[in-house]
């Protein structure tokens, strides 16, 4: 007898089951080894959720940044709560994000700001922080910069690093 698989649904997304961070030391803890092994690697693309009826991005749902060999899911959820994940989600799976009107579909590279970013190696991790609170990861690139940020419970792309003194950046 084989038992079926429960299947999860976080946001509307199909086996997304993330631990969400309010603590840096956590995610040390559970991601360094994994977050260090990106250094080297070179971005191959950008995706988001993509709204279809507005043609925008979706900025609530994960942030995924796929290399050759594994793909990067960041998302920030609340104010003070920040996802990693690894390869939990499978791009070419429908969003049902909660039952809503909303037509979601993941789309690569769309922004042309972003493009810069793809096919540069990240050379240093760095785990963002503002006003005490973890506030998102960084990626220096050896051409550029590329952060996943909490914007205020939502996502935030920069590709600008902000050094002013409310922020700390710690180095993996």
């Amino acid at each position: 007898m084989q038992l079926e698989k429960e299947v999860i649904y976080m946001l509307g997304i199909k086996n997304y089951n993330p631990k969400f961070y309010t603590d840096i030391s956590q995610i040390i803890n559970d991601h360094k080894t994994r977050l260090q092994g990106l250094k080297g690697k070179q971005i191959e693309e950008i995706w988001v959720a993509w709204e279809q009826n507005e043609d925008e991005w979706f900025n609530d749902l994960p942030v995924i940044i796929r290399f050759e060999d594994c793909q990067l899911e960041l998302c920030a959820y609340k104010t003070d709560e920040y996802a990693i994940t690894f390869d939990q989600i499978d791009l070419s799976e429908e969003i049902d994000y909660y039952g809503t009107d909303c037509i979601l579909r993941w789309e690569k590279n769309k922004f042309k700001e972003l493009n810069k970013c793809i096919k540069k190696r990240i050379v240093k991790v760095e785990i963002i922080e503002w006003i005490a609170q973890l506030a998102g990861m960084g990626f220096h690139l050896d051409e550029g910069y590329l952060a996943v940020c909490n914007g205020l419970d939502e996502n935030e792309i920069c590709i600008n690093r902000n050094d002013e003194p409310q922020y700390k950046y710690t180095n993996l």
